[in-house]
């Protein structure tokens, strides 16, 4: 069948189905709202933001008498602002091809491009999570290590459906050599050759090349840095000092570290568990020079930032349900900082469904194109066009997609160091 290819909508499906085909992540995550996005108010769009609501939590009460407290309702936002695409110029016989050929040769290369970059900005996420086990330059190579992950999200009451974990191909391979005396050699083999690899410490375990890498601060191993002042219920930054001559140290959006004295909660009982809160820092920043060798910064951090502001056990009434310290931080706490100054490594990625989110939206057909589609099924949008330059004698074709990202809850995460 030649010249298949003339009709466009052909070609839209074929690319969204290998489009779909070629996401990892983008099949792991919360897809509940591109619906939003598709809402008119008096007859316009929505635009490209829409507010989230965060989960609302309870604390129990005792007896029969009534104890109600004020409802607190917490939000954010997720915006669609990665507007992506694939084109390329081709003769008018290589675009007349038949859909089998056409997609062999140009259409598989090309969603996977596409699908690669969807799954590369979700695992960028990990700049958002907090909670870290492993040891940041040491690829993980036993099951404790995942088990501890799926230890740190039952500290903090995520539920056991949809957990996944995804992995750098240097992790599958030493868990692969790592678990060989355990599975029959076609477990193995699967371990090494396919996507999937199987359920890890109750993780649908996946691996990705995309997995980010990870360079931290040169205060990552510090032992200079210090708590700088008394941390109020509902804060959203701490301000550190780096006590000591020398220059200042530098913080990387996505650091980790742990305060001294400052440990997780239980989120129904409030009590510690008994493991430091972990922290992450949530943008570049630097420490300034005060004089006589000190120097202060006081980074956004999460938990911290909004809606996760920093609650402990004595938070007022209507805060408690929101609780993620057990103790707050003190002037003159040390801090840990995960890593070493300038390290580089991987940050593999454990976490349940509804911590991470991808909509993705169709874009709006030029109304100037004559042979164009879109099509969107199970949460994907692709939009194919097509044109000639008439100069060069050569047929132009270009595929796009519009999407966005969100951490929708940190605490249903884990990054696994590598």
């Amino acid at each position: 069948m030649s010249n298949t290819f003339i009709n466009p909508s052909i070609v839209a499906k074929e690319a969204l189905a290998q489009l779909k085909n070629n996401c990892v992540m983008a099949n792991l995550v919360h897809r509940g709202y591109e619906e939003e996005f598709k809402k008119t108010s008096n007859g316009y769009k929505i635009g490209d933001t829409i507010t989230i609501k965060a989960p609302v939590q309870f604390r129990v009460k005792d007896g029969a008498t009534l104890d109600g407290v004020d409802l607190l309702e917490r939000s954010t936002t997720l915006q669609v602002n990665f507007h992506k695409h694939v084109a390329w110029t081709g003769t008018v016989h290589e675009l007349t091809l038949n859909i089998d050929k056409f997609s062999e040769r140009f259409l598989k290369p090309a969603m996977q491009a596409l699908g690669n970059y969807v799954d590369m900005t979700l695992l960028g996420l990990y700049k958002g999570i907090a909670n870290q086990v492993g040891t940041p330059g040491t690829t993980p190579s036993d099951f404790y290590t995942f088990a501890q992950a799926a230890a740190r999200l039952d500290e903090e009451a995520c539920p056991q459906d949809n957990r996944h974990c995804v992995i750098d191909p240097q992790c599958q391979a030493k868990m692969a050599d790592s678990l060989k005396g355990l599975f029959h050699q076609t477990m193995v083999g699967d371990a090494v050759t396919k996507a999937q690899i199987g359920e890890i410490a109750g993780f649908k375990t996946y691996k990705s090349q995309n997995v980010a890498t990870h360079t931290c601060g040169t205060w990552a191993g510090s032992a200079a840095v210090l708590v700088d002042q008394v941390v109020s219920e509902g804060a959203t930054t701490i301000n550190f000092d780096q006590n000591g001559a020398g220059s200042a140290l530098t913080i990387k959006e996505g650091d980790i570290f742990t305060i001294d004295t400052v440990y997780s909660n239980n989120p129904i009982s409030g009590t510690s568990t008994g493991s430091l809160r972990q922290f992450v820092a949530t943008q570049d920043t630097a420490f300034a020079d005060v004089g006589g060798g000190d120097y202060n910064i006081a980074p956004t951090i999460m938990p911290g930032t909004a809606p996760y502001a920093i609650y402990s056990e004595s938070a007022a009434e209507k805060y408690l349900p929101y609780q993620n310290v057990y103790g707050l931080p003190a002037n003159n706490d040390a801090l840990t900082i995960a890593g070493s100054a300038s390290l580089q490594h991987k940050v593999n990625l454990a976490f349940h469904k509804n911590c991470l989110g991808l909509v993705m939206v169709p874009l709006t057909m030029p109304a100037s194109v004559s042979w164009g589609a879109q099509e969107t099924y199970d949460g994907f949008s692709i939009t194919v066009v097509r044109d000639f330059d008439i100069t060069n004698y050569q047929e132009i074709i270009r595929f796009d997609i519009l999407f966005g990202v969100k951490v929708l809850n940190p605490l249903l995460g884990c990054r696994i160091a590598g």
